[in-house]
């Protein structure tokens, strides 16, 4: 054989097992970003919630003033075609009443505290605050006056006082006041820094019973 055309093969042979590496290569990266592009049109497809503000429908100033809960004949599911998780449900709480949910797994109290803040919304029945159906006002308006106390609690990383008021609404006082009623100003005032004690990031530098006591205050 010809020296020459026998280097000029092994060239070419070299060439495509690049080639071929550099295909697979690009096919395995196309695999892996085509999940985003399905992630985008899913989303894209996805409903938007109900109106932040309803202008004309709000609530009036400190409202719930009670906190009475009501729900009437409320049934939901998480989405068309599911059965209702919450089938015709009855239930009526008064304001400063305590009220405890037990059952099985799946039986809905997650559920519940969902449709509260309209997270899942209505298959057919209402849900009454204080005499205010939720369903007729925005939804800024009704999830800015719950709060819940998830069982790991959410802290940022900040000082405590971000995390007490993070939109700066309220005074010095009223931060103190609610660290009392919720038994936890003793500990802060125990700290150099007060107010300005700094959490680290998911409030892992406090227990798992201060962080729920900072979400109660907040």
């Amino acid at each position: 054989l010809n020296p020459g055309l026998v280097g000029l093969s092994v060239s070419y042979a070299l060439q495509v097992t690049m080639a071929l590496n550099w295909m697979v290569r690009m096919m395995s990266d196309l695999e892996s970003n085509i999940v985003a592009v399905e992630r985008v049109k899913e989303y894209s497809k996805t409903e938007t919630e109900a109106p932040w503000v309803v202008e004309g429908s709000r609530p009036p100033e400190g409202w719930p003033p009670h906190g009475e809960v009501e729900f009437r004949d409320y049934s939901v599911r998480y989405r068309p075609g599911l059965d209702l998780v919450l089938k015709k449900l009855s239930v009526h709480v008064r304001g400063g009443e305590k009220v405890g949910i037990v059952g099985r797994t799946g039986a809905g109290k997650s559920s519940m505290t969902l449709c509260l803040f309209r997270i899942l919304e209505a298959a057919e029945g209402e849900i009454r605050i204080d005499g205010l159906n939720v369903a007729d006002i925005g939804l800024h308006d009704l999830r800015s006056q719950l709060t819940i106390i998830p069982q790991d609690p959410i802290l940022f990383s900040g000082t405590l006082r971000m995390n007490l008021d993070p939109f700066s609404n309220y005074s010095e006082e009223d931060i103190w006041q609610a660290l009392e009623l919720a038994h936890l100003h003793m500990f802060v005032r125990a700290q150099p820094a007060g107010l300005d004690f700094l959490c680290s990031e998911g409030g892992e530098n406090l227990s798992v019973g201060q962080r729920q006591l900072v979400c109660l205050a907040r």
